[in-house]
């Protein structure tokens, strides 16, 4: 265990519920639990060293590709990671 807690705000909870992806979406909560700095980096990086990140979904029974966003906070212990955003992907590669 790396000692990162991930959640899942509600409105992001929420969305992923609508695009029937609620069970992939904890499965990637417990991943990032495990590799927090999953994805691609969105922005500068902070002096702080919180990091917006962006991954992926891959499109599995029936459920579309679908884009999270989450922010990686690393201080005060423990590290967070907090998705915030489900949105159906484009497709474009990362």
């Amino acid at each position: 265990m790396s000692g990162v807690i991930a959640a899942v705000t509600v409105r992001a909870a929420q969305r992923a519920k609508e695009l029937g992806a609620d069970q992939a979406l904890e499965a990637l909560r417990h991943e990032l639990e495990m590799l927090p700095r999953l994805g691609v980096l969105l922005g500068p990086s902070r002096p702080d060293g919180v990091e917006v990140r962006k991954t992926r979904i891959e499109p599995a029974g029936g459920v579309p590709g679908l884009a999270v966003a989450y922010v990686y906070t690393p201080a005060p212990p423990p590290p967070t990671v907090a998705i915030t955003s489900v949105t159906p992907d484009d497709g474009v590669p990362e």
